[in-house]
């Protein structure tokens, strides 16, 4: 087994520096929960013959922090779970998902510094269930200028410049990047503006025995437009990739609408195609519907791919009823590698309804689906659940679990299928009006991974 490589399995030092970042003297949106409980797997191993029972200890802990402000514009969210198998089915297991970003402006307007954070786990092995043996840890982080300049009475060019760092626990992608980025554009009303814009990114492997260096730039159009209502971006041009004295050239386009429908509900849609990596793709992981830890697909080579995607999520919510869905369809494409090629979809829902002052009820399911049609594996993932959450004074939170998950494969992996029922009771402490996160032990499918 291979070793954990140092700084690889902790939580990474940006998620210390983001949160430092939020003044004594300055007010901040804080949302904060914890809680501990027990629950019961009936197949903690995720096997279709020969199943485990395993009695789990849980402690979890949840935050989001914003802080806007003239130096200083913070959005900071993390999720984090630790199980103890009490029977030893596995090691303890800590895991969770931040993504940070933190703006310091050293000139107001003009000059910021820019911090960001994404750390999580990811699959290992594709064609494997997610257990806690098939996932490792991963930690995107980025930092550099953002530079905007005024060119006359209208127009304007903003200029960005980052380093980067991935790293993997196991996987042996660890990289550095040296990213910019120019745009030049102008307004074309109070709400709406136009530019041309331009992007570079070198990438440097640790490991150049299994990665081959590569540069990746692009050039596009952008329109965006903030309404009252509405937000609209659209980007349109071309990709180039240079790797190994090979030179890949494709389309990218992308379009991002939102719409607050009414008061209660929203509306929003993401469509786009580009090139990108493994490394890209998990600094953008978006959450679905039913929330929780989100685990990231395998990331099994290092080189580029075609990435065509479609996205939609839309929320509802009263002072009693919650509603949520997202879905995502996405086509991964490897130039000189069909084997990896796959179409990858998932739906979740999500609906909790506050049935008393103390008493809340919620429901939630999810379907997840990959192909690898060059490779001969189709996997199919369902999940149904429920929770009954009891709420005393201002922060006690008592909540009750129950998920039913299965698993099919068909093609290689055929007889690898499994069903698992799992229930927890957990205690928390949940101070302030945040809607609860996914608890009591669970990781979400692996995600599309889009670059949204």
């Amino acid at each position: 087994m291979m070793r954990a490589k140092p700084g690889a399995s902790r939580l990474p030092c940006a998620i210390v520096s983001l949160l430092a970042l939020v003044p004594a003297t300055q007010a901040a949106t804080v949302d904060y929960g914890a809680d501990v409980g027990i629950g019961e797997s009936d197949n903690v191993t995720l096997v279709p013959t020969n199943r485990v029972s395993q009695t789990i200890a849980i402690a979890d802990v949840d935050f989001a922090v914003k802080q806007q402000s003239r130096l200083l514009d913070l959005d900071a969210k993390g999720n984090f779970s630790y199980l103890d198998y009490l029977q030893n089915a596995y090691n303890g297991q800590l895991f969770g998902r931040f993504d940070g970003l933190g703006k310091f402006a050293l000139i107001p307007q003009r000059l910021t510094w820019v911090l960001q954070d994404s750390y999580g786990q990811a699959q290992i092995d594709p064609f494997a269930p997610v257990t806690p043996i098939n996932q490792e840890n991963v930690n995107y982080v980025s930092t550099g200028p953002d530079v905007a300049l005024r060119l006359g009475s209208t127009a304007f060019m903003d200029v960005t410049a980052r380093y980067a760092r991935t790293q993997y626990e196991v996987s042996p992608f660890d990289n550095n990047r040296l990213i910019g980025s120019v745009a030049l554009g102008m307004p074309l009303s109070s709400s709406s503006s136009v530019s041309i814009d331009g992007s570079t990114m070198h990438v440097r492997f640790d490991n150049t025995l299994a990665n081959t260096d590569y540069d990746r730039s692009s050039g596009y159009g952008h329109y965006e437009l903030q309404g009252a209502r509405t937000f609209l971006t659209a980007n349109l041009g071309v990709t180039k990739v240079d790797q190994g004295g090979v030179t890949t050239t494709g389309p990218m386009a992308k379009l991002e609408l939102s719409r607050q429908i009414s008061a209660a509900s929203k509306l929003t849609v993401t469509v786009g195609r580009d090139l990108t990596d493994a490394g890209t793709s998990f600094s953008g992981l978006q959450p679905s519907a039913i929330g929780g830890i989100t685990i990231a697909p395998a990331a099994v080579t290092s080189a580029n791919y075609t990435v065509t995607y479609v996205q939609v999520g839309w929320q509802y919510e009263r002072n009693r009823t919650t509603v949520g869905f997202s879905g995502r369809w996405e086509k991964d494409s490897y130039d000189g590698l069909p084997l990896l090629d796959l179409n990858r979809s998932s739906a979740e829902f999500s609906a909790e309804r506050k049935l008393t002052e103390a008493f809340s009820a919620q429901l939630l399911g999810s379907l997840y689906r990959v192909d690898y049609a060059n490779t001969d594996f189709t996997e199919t993932d369902a999940r149904v659940g429920g929770a009954l959450t009891f709420r005393h004074g201002r922060a006690l939170e008592i909540r009750l679990r129950y998920d039913h998950v299965s698993r099919t494969v068909s093609g290689i992996g055929s007889g690898s299928g499994y069903t698992e029922n799992r229930a927890f009771l957990t205690v928390g402490y949940r101070p302030l009006k945040a809607k609860p996160a996914q608890k009591s032990g669970e990781t979400a499918q692996p995600d599309a991974g889009l670059n949204l």
